[in-house]
């Protein structure tokens, strides 16, 4: 049977405090930040403040505990199933977990013929990277992706069917990399959801290649505030995956944005902000260096001469000349403007 020894390891490393994926100096994007901003699946667009700074993180705690106790078994064969307290920066005092049915119901519907082989598998492709829960193997040497899921159904956008279609790019995206990686083929994709003790194993269909390799052909840029922006020219082609996705609530009632209208929105807002600043540091390394035109294969920068504009002083005028500045004045009805600002 094959085992961890077998599969070539990643040479990126994973830092599970900040939870960055760093390739020496170079800072990684994981699969799920790219699946939300890309294909706009699993977000929840109308949260409220409260749902993001205090409920999220309190079920991220209760899935992350889940997650420590189905490795403590696999690797070491121990029940590790109690997780004290926590303290986070905006949900306060994360609740003690006792995740003993979920271990329960794992070693219960966990197949005997597999084998856990790997716990936490880092894999990594071009500019991404992320850790595969569970890599099971049977009898034969068939190797299965699986990861663990605890969502509430009720809440998730497009409940369960919309959880297997998250997962289906997730593992299609994991069983993509890690072909590339270790040369081993994979035999199925498999979703393990969980939740107080219930839970089901999905079979998930695996997207083709093709379309897992425009997903990693996603540009990124980071920012300043710690995340990264995502640039895809041919995210359109995953456009018809986001049928199920809810609208937008607005302050008022009477209207419903769609969210790969604020999502793009979004990511054009944060692109312009970097663009910005990049733009300015271009221009002072041309500047110090005396170049006035730079080029490269994707676009030409040039710094104009420096000179003089004559323009006419209104508001003089008008303190001067009043009565004639009267004579002049034209009233016309403009659209009132319509910006968008980053929060």
């Amino acid at each position: 049977m094959i085992t961890r020894a077998d599969l070539t390891q990643s040479e990126v490393v994973f830092n599970e405090e900040t939870h960055r994926y760093l390739r020496g100096e170079t800072e990684l994007s994981g699969i799920t930040g790219l699946i939300h901003s890309v294909l706009l699946l699993g977000v929840y667009p109308d949260a409220s403040d409260y749902v993001k700074k205090v409920q999220i993180p309190k079920a991220g705690y209760y899935g992350t505990c889940v997650h420590k106790a189905i490795q403590a078994w696999d690797e070491l064969g121990i029940e590790l199933t109690q997780f004290p307290e926590k303290e986070h920066p905006t949900a306060g005092i994360l609740p003690a977990q006792d995740v003993s049915a979920e271990l329960a119901y794992y070693r219960k519907a966990k197949p005997r013929a597999c084998k856990t082989i790997a716990s936490e598998f880092t894999v990594s492709y071009g500019n991404f990277a992320s850790q595969i829960d569970c890599i099971w193997c049977d009898k034969e040497g068939g190797i299965y992706l699986v990861d663990h899921k605890t969502n509430n159904l009720d809440y998730y956008p497009g409940g369960a069917e919309g959880l297997k279609e998250y997962l289906s790019w997730q593992l299609s995206c994991y069983a993509f990399m890690f072909e590339w990686q270790t040369s081993w083929k994979v035999k199925g994709l498999i979703g393990n959801w969980m939740r107080k003790g219930a839970g089901e194993l999905w079979r998930i269909e695996r997207k083709p290649d093709e379309l897992v390799q425009k997903l990693l052909s996603t540009e990124i840029i980071k920012q300043e505030w710690g995340g990264f922006t995502y640039y895809n020219p041919e995210m359109q082609v995953f456009a018809a995956k986001v049928e199920e996705v809810k609208p937008v609530a607005t302050t008022t009632d009477a209207l419903a944005v769609p969210v790969d209208v604020v999502s793009a929105i979004t990511t054009l807002l944060r692109a312009e902000k970097a663009a910005k600043a990049m733009k300015e540091k271009l221009r002072e390394l041309m500047e110090s260096a005396g170049v006035s035109k730079w080029e490269c294969p994707e676009f030409t920068a040039t710094i104009g001469k420096p000179s003089e504009t004559t323009t006419f002083d209104s508001k003089a005028f008008q303190a001067d000349h009043p009565d004639l500045y009267e004579q002049y004045l034209k009233t016309t009805t403009r659209k009132g403007s319509f910006t968008q600002k980053l929060k």
